[in-house]
């Protein structure tokens, strides 16, 4: 018998998307400003933190302490991820001020706003407004997604300069997921508003917030393989992330007590 679907109600998921908003609208302003940044951030995201504590659990996703644990790890995912591909490989710029210099082109604030971006993905998927069920399949399937990840990351390390190969390989991951997976008609169209959602934030930081810049930048400053990750990553991370949120509480649940003998 499959766990029963995650769902967050209306105030979780509005406490996420005020997080985020109130982010944006900082990097829109702020960003230059290295000092500001440095404790406007991490001041949103232990209050999004208390507020989202504060809510009946019947509401919630996740209790406390996982969520403690979740944002944690969606932080150093995140960070490593955007830290990877900005600082060892190049695959595109930051150009606001770091203070990590030497050691990442990427400012602490924006590594933490990572954990709350991966965060707020599986708010979304789990809004109970949306009611997604729960996606099947076990160990296979986990393979087969982090094989689509970890080649397409491979991909854009060695081609984010071309034209065409660039998003290609994207392209290629997207379809092959979608007629392998079969994607339920919620997130088919869930999958349509990342699409455009995701990098319509993106042209925001880059238009107005002078956040990062890519080469290939062909759809106000976002390249086309960027478009098409948000696409694959959301759904991706749907799957493994609530995987993620089971093997947490799994983790914290208390060991069961010996039974008494008579």
């Amino acid at each position: 018998m499959s766990a029963p679907a995650r769902q967050v109600g209306d105030r979780p998921f509005l406490v996420d998307a005020g997080a985020i908003a109130l982010i944006s609208l900082f990097i829109c302003l702020f960003s230059q400003r290295l000092a500001w940044m440095t404790w406007l951030v991490p001041a949103v995201i232990v209050a999004r933190l208390v507020l989202w504590l504060r809510l009946p659990r019947a509401e919630r996703d996740l209790d406390g302490r996982a969520e403690v644990v979740l944002l944690a790890l969606t932080t150093v995912l995140g960070a490593f991820n955007d830290w990877n591909s900005v600082t060892r490989h190049r695959v595109y710029d930051y150009t606001v001020p770091t203070d990590l210099p030497g050691l990442s082109h990427i400012p602490i604030w924006m590594l933490l706003y990572w954990g709350l971006i991966l965060r707020f993905v599986l708010t979304v998927f789990h809004w109970r407004r949306v009611a997604l069920p729960r996606t099947a399949g076990g160990v296979g399937r986990v393979a087969f997604l982090l094989a689509l990840v970890l080649g397409t990351r491979q991909a854009i390390y060695r081609l984010y300069a071309h034209p065409l190969l660039s998003w290609l390989p994207f392209l290629l991951a997207l379809a092959v997921l979608l007629w392998v997976v079969r994607p339920d008609p919620g997130r088919l169209r869930l999958l349509a508003v990342v699409l455009v959602v995701g990098p319509a934030i993106e042209a925001l930081y880059i238009q107005v917030g002078q956040l990062h810049a890519y080469r290939l930048g062909w759809l106000a400053g976002v390249p086309i393989w960027i478009a098409l990750w948000w696409g694959l990553a959301a759904l991706v991370w749907d799957d493994l992330g609530t995987r993620l949120m089971d093997a947490i509480e799994s983790w914290l649940a208390p060991a069961p007590a010996p039974a008494l003998r008579s």
